[in-house]
């Protein structure tokens, strides 16, 4: 024991450290127990966003970039018929289509939202009110009172953070979330919440991890009805979320968010994507390193379940917008995702994932069904698919 010992005494502190950054956070979480000045080493801030810096990196790599994740959960179990405990799990597909589960974490909630980004999940959870009775029984309020318990989690490390509650508390009605880091320059993350106050018009709140902190931002003048999204893109600058948004007037758009800056934009849709296509539902995603629409329904000529993918050959500019494919895809149930290469990630009935290549139609079944053992009940039920296996220390210091 003593050579590990002397050999770590003749390198400096620095390239130490240097060393450190390159390793996974599973094996550095341990580290902490080896060495005090390690631990402070590992927890240090500085040292958290440098450790991103570098797995952002190899996250881009075409060498490094061989997995991604699956987050998935189970429907919600009636315990004592208030409140229902579901369970989250979080599955590494590996390059040759196997699965490894990394966590399973059990949370009470009645609905829930996720979303998934760089390696960190959002859980939105509607949480029971409680009041107190006799022998202090928490006895949940009949019927429930809705307040929305939200949490940021990094399964690479086993670590999640409940955030504070939104400005208006529970009379703050979410309807969408978005999760993002800020450029490399300043690795922050930032959830954008869009809730209605009182049933009154739209507004938008901005929570940022460094603060630990929420703000209001300013939406649009004109007033909006829904939203649907959000994707995140990395490239070009700056960083933005991307919603699919509706006017009172019923006018759709692209609605953008400058997670720097925290200020929206618009970008207009492909001009009548949806003619002739009864559509069965939409998504904005991000096709091949560009941002893209895909959209699935009937074909009304046809009569034949149809897949359509437009793409923004040039950032920005709304003429760009390229009608790429039109092709058969009967039975999706949901859209998880798409992979690096392009293929599209989709559920389809009893919980069944498959991998779709529009440019070929071949379909993989990725036996996503196999994950749960028979035994264990209820199944888990895939929710997202992100192509950016990005592991990280974010949370560490929590």
């Amino acid at each position: 024991m003593a050579l590990p010992r002397l050999w770590l005494a003749s390198l400096p502190d620095d390239i130490v450290k240097d060393i450190l950054t390159w390793l996974p956070p599973k094996p550095l979480v341990r580290f902490r127990c080896v060495l005090r000045c390690w631990k402070s080493n590992i927890a240090d801030p500085e040292f958290i966003e440098r450790h991103l810096i570098i797995n952002k990196a190899k996250s881009l790599s075409l060498s490094e970039n061989n997995n991604a994740y699956l987050l998935c959960n189970t429907p919600p179990v009636p315990f004592l018929h208030w409140p229902r405990v579901g369970e989250l799990c979080t599955v590494i597909c590996n390059s040759d289509s196997s699965f490894t589960k990394i966590i399973r974490l059990k949370v009470p909630s009645h609905e829930s939202t996720l979303r998934f980004y760089n390696g960190i999940f959002c859980f939105v959870g509607d949480m029971p009110a409680f009041s107190l009775r006799r022998k202090r029984q928490a006895i949940p309020v009949t019927p429930p009172v809705r307040n929305s318990a939200i949490y940021l989690g990094n399964p690479s490390i086993r670590k999640h953070k409940r955030l504070p509650t939104v400005l208006v508390n529970d009379r703050f009605e979410n309807s969408s979330y978005g999760l993002a880091f800020l450029t490399s320059q300043n690795n922050d993350l930032k959830l954008l919440v869009f809730g209605r106050f009182n049933r009154e018009q739209l507004r938008a709140q901005v929570y940022t991890l460094r603060t630990n902190s929420w703000s209001w931002v300013e939406l649009p003048v004109e007033p909006l009805d829904e939203f649907v999204g959000p994707i995140s893109r990395i490239s070009p600058s700056p960083l933005a979320l991307h919603f699919i948004a509706t006017t009172s007037q019923v006018y759709e758009f692209i609605l953008c968010f400058d997670v720097d800056n925290e200020q929206f934009w618009e970008i207009k849709l492909p001009h009548n994507y949806s003619n002739g296509l009864s559509l069965k539902f939409k998504q904005l995603v991000v096709f091949k390193g560009s941002l893209a629409l895909i959209a699935f329904g009937q074909d009304e000529a046809e009569l034949v379940e149809v897949c359509r993918i437009w793409v923004m050959s040039e950032y920005g500019l709304a003429d760009s917008w390229t009608p790429t494919l039109s092709v058969p895809l009967s039975g999706v149930a949901d859209f998880l995702g798409c992979t690096g290469s392009g293929e599209l990630v989709i559920m389809k009935s009893g919980n069944q994932v498959f991998s779709f290549d529009p440019e070929n139609q071949n379909e993989n079944d990725l036996g996503i069904q196999n994950l749960t053992p028979l035994e264990i009940l209820p199944p888990l039920k895939p929710r997202f698919y992100t192509a950016n296996l990005i592991e990280s220390l974010v949370l560490l210091d929590e």
